[in-house]
């Protein structure tokens, strides 16, 4: 892809920053766009520091609090901000994007992408866009607190990429492996969206670990946070999403080989492998229960592993329980407020017709 070509990161926390900061690296003019002033004060004065395992400096092209601004002439629109937001920035890109561009959710969780597709459907029915998502972030990134730089600590060796509809997948995938050279074409985004391997590696350890949040003791959320019981308890939480996606006729990979593929981690069982997953050692544990940790991952991506299960007529006990046990810790239901198959545009369709609808783009 030539160096002409033009990106908006949408979203300045640390995998939006992590994912300008890379594509500034590799030549590519960037505009990053972030509903709040305060994520530009010290990138707006000085370049932005790569560090760890990519050592450089790079000034973002622009920098902006206006989304129309952000997105106008960009061939690419990379969505990173949390998924809490996708209806929302979906609703506002369907105002103002234009034929052609490509919108790329990075990453989708489960059914960033079907959700995308639903609302540019209700407000912009002729728009003529394709629509993508990864299954997971590229980077394994932090931000440090005085916003000078952006650490990656791992970036990933594979990562599973898909559009809607999946025709779409090897056209996007031509374009990008120049760029992300590690992405790999999957089937459809139903596999990318039930590849949400947050969603098993957050919710619970953070659940686990609430003595240690509440009393406020700092801890590393992989490497101390997830004990051999705790990591025993995920494979068996793991082993549901990977039931379900045999439902959709998909073939997902275990968490345990995921990590392997992904990072070359080594180990006999889930708590090994997570001990010498290096990306992971400095990665902290949340200080808050209202942490995107669980939060964000319970609501949108277990509880839409509950939904599509329902559909497909089989229940997820495991995972059931979990999220009802947060939801009574954070006083919410979960199941009720969590992202649905409405929200998705998927509701009114049975299974096969879900499988027809991500291949084709419509029924």
């Amino acid at each position: 892809m030539e160096d002409s070509m033009v990106f908006a990161v949408i979203g300045a926390g640390n995998t939006g920053q992590a994912m300008a900061g890379y594509l500034k690296f590799k030549g590519f003019t960037v505009k990053l766009y972030d509903r709040s002033e305060w994520r530009f004060k010290y990138l707006k004065k000085n370049p932005m520091k790569l560090s760890d395992e990519i050592e450089s400096s790079q000034k973002i092209d622009l920098m902006t609090t206006d989304l129309e601004k952000a997105v106008e002439g960009a061939n690419f629109v990379i969505v990173s901000t949390t998924t809490t937001a996708h209806a929302e920035i979906a609703k506002r890109l369907s105002e103002i994007l234009t034929n052609d561009q490509i919108v790329l959710l990075h990453p989708g969780r489960t059914g960033g992408t079907l959700i995308f597709k639903k609302v540019f459907k209700e407000n912009r029915p002729d728009l003529k866009i394709t629509i993508g998502e990864f299954e997971s972030s590229i980077f394994t990134t932090r931000t440090s607190i005085s916003g000078t730089t952006v650490h990656y600590y791992g970036i990933k060796a594979g990562v599973h990429f898909a559009a809607i509809p999946a025709g779409n997948t090897r056209k996007i995938f031509q374009i990008l492996k120049g760029i992300f050279p590690q992405i790999e074409t999957a089937q459809n985004v139903l596999y990318t969206s039930l590849s949400n391997y947050g969603s098993i590696l957050h919710p619970a350890p953070t659940l686990f670990n609430i003595g240690r949040i509440e009393n406020g003791l700092s801890y590393a959320h992989y490497v101390e946070g997830i004990t051999p019981s705790i990591a025993n308890f995920l494979e068996k939480l793991d082993s549901e999403r990977v039931t379900l996606g045999k439902y959709f006729k998909l073939r997902l990979k275990p968490l345990t080989v995921w990590l392997s593929d992904t990072y070359g981690s080594n180990g006999d069982n889930l708590y090994e492998l997570l001990q010498n997953t290096k990306a992971y050692h400095k990665i902290l544990g949340p200080n808050t229960l209202q942490h995107r940790y669980i939060v964000e991952d319970t609501l949108n991506g277990l509880v839409p592993f509950v939904h599509l299960a329902r559909k497909c007529g089989i229940g997820l006990p495991i995972t059931e329980s979990l999220t009802n046990l947060i939801g009574h810790l954070l006083g919410i239901d979960v199941i009720s407020l969590g992202r649905d198959l409405n929200d998705m545009g998927i509701a009114n369709m049975d299974v096969q017709q879900i499988i027809d609808y991500v291949s084709n783009g419509d029924l």
